[in-house]
């Protein structure tokens, strides 16, 4: 899609609601929350979306989140960008503010459930923003989740649940392969948190923070989405089949006995170099080493 002027316009409009009139930020941080609706954009560009759908990709939180005094509303959208776009933002949009957020978010995942595929589209694009977000700073190991109205885990588990409940509305969307990754990034912050806490000593901050270019895939074209970063120059990893997830450890400073999973309990441990290099999620698919070395 070439940038047209539906879509300067429609930038021009959500920095006007986001920024120039609340000077609005992403929750914790000191970056304007303008960036995220511009990666909607994008994302959403980059899926093959059309003109309208992308628009609505970049006033997505203009309704919802828009100031009081300089309210957007759904004519207004209707007067400047059309019923498609206006009907694509409203869908998106929650409209109980006042309810706990609990019930705000599970209000809004059931109402996945009436979404056109534009609707879908959109929303996929608002997730995979979002979550690639969270998943980057739980790996800094930032502090910032003090500032959303949920803890963490409520957070994740809304996020998994929304990227479920649109992959199983539409398999075939476009963002279907995104989201299904994003999604394996969440599921692995989940694991790292719950790792037993007798790991805590090894698990260094800038080891944590420091990415590897050596890791391994499942080869499954039906989306199994198993993948192990390898954070140390050794070819074993250990993992959790529960959840989905590989850890690749420092093998000089644990002992393989010391590897617990807090919700499942002993994780399992293959060596890259000694199995059949079967994944040992879905059981049925070769593990491919993508890359090896610092």
């Amino acid at each position: 899609m070439i940038y047209t002027n539906k879509i300067q316009k429609a930038i021009r409009f959500a920095t006007k609601t986001h920024e120039i009139y609340q000077k609005q930020k992403r929750k914790g941080k000191d970056i304007p929350y303008i960036t995220h609706p511009l990666t909607v954009g994008l994302i959403l560009s980059r899926a093959g979306a059309d003109e309208d759908t992308i628009v609505a990709g970049i006033l997505h939180d203009t309704i919802e989140d828009s100031l009081p005094e300089k309210k957007v509303t759904r004519a207004m959208l209707v007067q400047r960008f059309g019923e498609n776009v206006a009907d694509i933002v409203e869908s998106v949009s929650e409209n109980n503010k006042d309810l706990p957020w609990e019930d705000r978010k599970r209000e809004a995942r059931e109402h996945i459930q009436t979404f056109s595929h534009d609707s879908l589209l959109v929303k996929s694009a608002d997730l995979i923003s979002n979550v690639t977000e969270i998943v980057a700073d739980f790996e800094r190991g930032e502090t910032i989740f003090a500032q959303f109205n949920a803890p963490i885990e409520k957070l994740r588990t809304h996020y998994l649940e929304s990227i479920t409940a649109i992959v199983a509305r539409w398999p075939e969307n476009p963002l279907a392969a995104d989201l299904t990754e994003v999604r394996v990034q969440l599921a692995r912050t989940e694991t790292l948190a719950n790792i037993d806490s007798t790991l805590e000593p090894y698990w260094d901050e800038e080891e944590l923070t420091k990415m590897r270019v050596a890791f391994v895939h499942c080869e499954n074209e039906e989306g199994c989405g198993f993948f192990v970063e390898f954070k140390h120059p050794n070819c074993t990893f250990f993992f959790c089949k529960e959840h989905k997830i590989g850890l690749n450890f420092d093998l000089s400073t644990i002992s393989e006995a010391g590897v617990v999973c807090e919700q499942h309990g002993k994780m399992g441990r293959y060596g890259i170099l000694t199995e059949d290099n079967v994944c040992p999620i879905c059981e049925n698919s070769t593990l491919a080493i993508v890359s090896v070395g610092r």
